[in-house]
């Protein structure tokens, strides 16, 4: 599924947003990948292109999709599936978590959604985990 940037943000805010959702991130030379851990070998994967800048563009396209392991194939081969109701669900909730970062972060900062306290990326997680009880790479 395809949506684009609803606004122009910096890499630091896209980060958090997608890090508020429990994905994984990491940059790439000209794309921000983010990944989130699904049962039997799925996950939800996402790519934004940045073009190599720091502030991204609004209307900037993301690409969210499901990433499979195919049945009696090596685990290097993956399928995916690009169109379906949790497929929407979960582009409504990125698009969401986006549209609540403060577009012009300049520090890889992140505010918990659920009590508002800011942390670095790393303490995130345990604070998720210990505070919240979210597990860190949680199993859906």
């Amino acid at each position: 599924m395809k949506a684009s940037l609803p606004r122009r943000m910096t890499l630091h805010a896209i980060e958090a947003a997608f890090l508020t959702l429990g994905y994984q991130v990491k940059r790439e030379t000209f794309d921000l990948v983010a990944f989130k851990t699904l049962r039997k070998g799925r996950r939800f994967h996402t790519r934004l292109e940045t073009h190599g800048l720091e502030t991204v563009p609004r209307g900037a396209e993301i690409d969210l999709h499901i990433d499979f392991l195919r049945e009696n194939a090596h685990s290097s081969f993956h399928g995916s599936e690009a169109e379906s109701e949790p497929i929407a669900f979960e582009m409504a909730q990125v698009l969401g978590a986006l549209g609540r970062q403060d577009p012009n972060r300049a520090r890889p900062r992140v505010r918990c959604p659920e009590c508002g306290k800011e942390f670095g990326q790393g303490v995130y997680q345990a604070h998720r985990a210990v505070v919240h009880g979210h597990p860190g790479n949680a199993r859906l």
